[in-house]
């Protein structure tokens, strides 16, 4: 029998964390569709029944990227406990095999249900708004190339990747100390970024970040450099390389972990 991939052994390991996390997964799900009754159901009353798309891009963004981020959080929550991690470390499966049902549910079926979940609550709530001539209440469109919503499909993965790496690295206060150790990241990239930018340009770098345009000027004129094409789409590859590298070292972490 492969020890690292059993089919067999993967169904059945999958079968039981749902069975014994349904119950917790269903409370999660009613008060996230609770908040996104709150919000969705305020923004559309202020706005005389009328829910924005600009407000259900902004409510899908910022849901999927928080929610999300706080439930991978809590995937490995056991590792933290001993009297848990015992029996989590020496349930019959391979390690790759639990984490790839930690990885499951916490990226693709989150992913599935949420956006289910987004356009469900998203219909009730504009079947209680109504109609003006010339301002229909319209869903969102997640492929529409004048918005924005795509964007967290993109960023959610580099997110879900550092928070599982921290889930699995970090003892307690796993969501915390996951989003202060990446905060100090971006700061220290943001940081040096700017000096080299410097070093390379003869003109007064008016503002710098990681991935965003070249802000100059000479004093008199402004201009705003943005990236070709080709190195837009060496920042997407570079980005899936670092998210793939960081899911491989949670996963080797996992295998180190020891109660």
């Amino acid at each position: 029998m492969n020890q690292t991939f059993n089919s067999g052994r993967f169904a059945a390991l999958f079968k039981k964390h749902t069975l014994e996390n349904y119950k917790t997964y269903f409370m999660s799900v009613g008060v996230l569709a609770g908040l996104l009754i709150l919000f969705m159901g305020i923004a559309s009353f202020a706005n005389n029944g009328h829910l924005l798309l600009g407000a259900q891009e902004a409510f899908f963004i910022i849901f999927l990227l928080l929610a999300g981020c706080i439930f991978t959080s809590l995937v490995f929550a056991d590792l933290g406990d001993k009297k848990k991690a015992i029996p989590a470390l020496t349930l019959p499966a391979s390690h790759f095999e639990k984490y790839l049902v930690s990885w499951l549910y916490s990226f693709l079926i989150y992913q599935l249900l949420y956006v289910g979940l987004f356009y469900l609550i998203a219909t009730i709530v504009i079947s209680f708004g109504h109609n003006v001539p010339g301002r229909e209440n319209v869903l969102l469109d997640l492929f529409d190339k004048d918005r924005m919503a795509y964007i967290a499909f993109v960023l959610y993965p580099v997110l879900h990747a550092i928070i599982l790496f921290g889930a699995i690295y970090f003892e307690k206060l796993h969501f915390i100390k996951s989003g202060f150790a990446f905060f100090i990241g971006i700061f220290l990239l943001g940081l040096i970024n700017r000096p080299i930018i410097s070093s390379m340009i003869d003109k007064t770098i008016v503002g710098i970040t990681i991935f965003s345009p070249l802000e100059i000027t000479d004093g008199k004129a402004y201009w705003e450099i943005f990236p070709p094409e080709i190195q837009k789409q060496t920042i997407g590859i570079v980005i899936v390389i670092v998210v793939v590298l960081l899911w491989i070292s949670a996963y080797f972490r996992l295998k180190e972990k020891e109660v």
